[in-house]
């Protein structure tokens, strides 16, 4: 029932659409070639923006754009008023398709790594409603999104405010650690409450490991991979991490009274970052989510510890 509701939708829409098609000079956009590998033509200045991930919302208004259409965590984090119109209630991992087109959106803005939100975008792409998928790992990701974003608003000046100058503020950090020479021997954990949800990253696995990476930090997991399917003290004692870092996951004070209980037995106090002092868990407002506008400050929160 739920399929045959959305078909006709679907219809619904599609017919409206080609009942108001645009005239060539008016369907003038930016085109762009999303994650997914398909060449998209956005609109400038859309009206009513769905916007399906919270960190997109977050780049989206940096850009000038007002957030319509979204899921409640960006309402919870400040990039949405209250009133805007839900299409899931939590962080954009089963969206309300029916809701979705229902709600007219001029543009869709969605997660390439979120298999719900791939799945709204090719439907949303069936019906004709401009839709792109982005996927931001790295800091340059980020430039990309806010770039895309800010040539559809027409504000290319936020570019420079949180873009270029963000860029600068960084560039000078790493500067200052590609002059230094040093190599520190570090350790990421990803900690949930409980053994099983707790493993070390990679490089390639988590965005804080490769920013760690860039100032000239070296992570023991990226040759130890069985770290990567748990915390086996003998490998992390055999190259013994002069610093490790802690970003938690769910229930932040349930993963981080479970950490402290490992970091307080008997062989752990054993290792040098232990010992030394230099254990840190990373607070979440920079580490948990893509910092955006904030990369600057995440990079110098890391590079005061790695220097201290």
């Amino acid at each position: 029932m739920k399929r045959l509701i959305l078909t006709l939708l679907l219809i619904v829409y599609i017919f409206t659409l080609s009942a108001c098609a645009p005239s060539p000079a008016e369907a003038d956009g930016i085109q762009f070639t999303d994650a997914s590998g398909q060449t998209v033509i956005l609109p400038k200045e859309p009206k009513n923006a769905a916007v399906l991930f919270s960190s997109f919302a977050d780049i989206w208004v940096s850009a000038g754009g007002k957030v319509e259409i979204t899921v409640g965590e960006s309402i919870e984090r400040g990039f949405a008023e209250s009133d805007a119109i839900l299409v899931d209630g939590g962080a954009g991992k089963t969206i309300d398709i029916e809701a979705l087109i229902a709600s007219n959106p001029d543009i869709v803005i969605a997660s390439a790594d979120i298999d719900a939100q791939k799945e709204a975008a090719e439907i949303c792409r069936k019906a004709g409603i401009p839709t792109v998928l982005l996927q931001v790992e790295s800091f340059d990701d980020y430039l990309d999104a806010l770039r895309l974003f800010t040539e559809i608003t027409g504000k290319t000046e936020l570019y420079e405010k949180y873009g270029t100058a963000v860029k600068t503020e960084i560039d000078e950090i790493k500067k200052s650690f590609a002059d230094d020479g040093k190599t520190e021997k570090i350790l990421f954990i990803r900690a949930g409450s409980s053994e099983r949800s707790t493993k070390a990253k990679n490089t390639e696995q988590h965005f804080v490991c490769g920013m760690l990476k860039e100032l000239g930090a070296e992570n023991i997991a990226d040759y130890a991979p069985v770290l990567l399917d748990g915390l086996s003290f003998e490998d992390i004692l055999m190259h013994d991490p002069e610093f490790i870092f802690i970003s938690t996951m769910g229930d932040e004070n349930a993963a981080k009274e479970y950490m402290s209980g490992v970091l307080e037995k008997t062989e752990w106090q054993s290792l040098s970052a232990v010992k030394n002092g230099k254990v840190y868990f990373l607070p979440k407002d920079l580490f948990q989510f893509k910092p955006n506008a904030l990369w600057a400050e995440s990079y110098k929160y890391l590079a005061e510890i790695l220097n201290d």
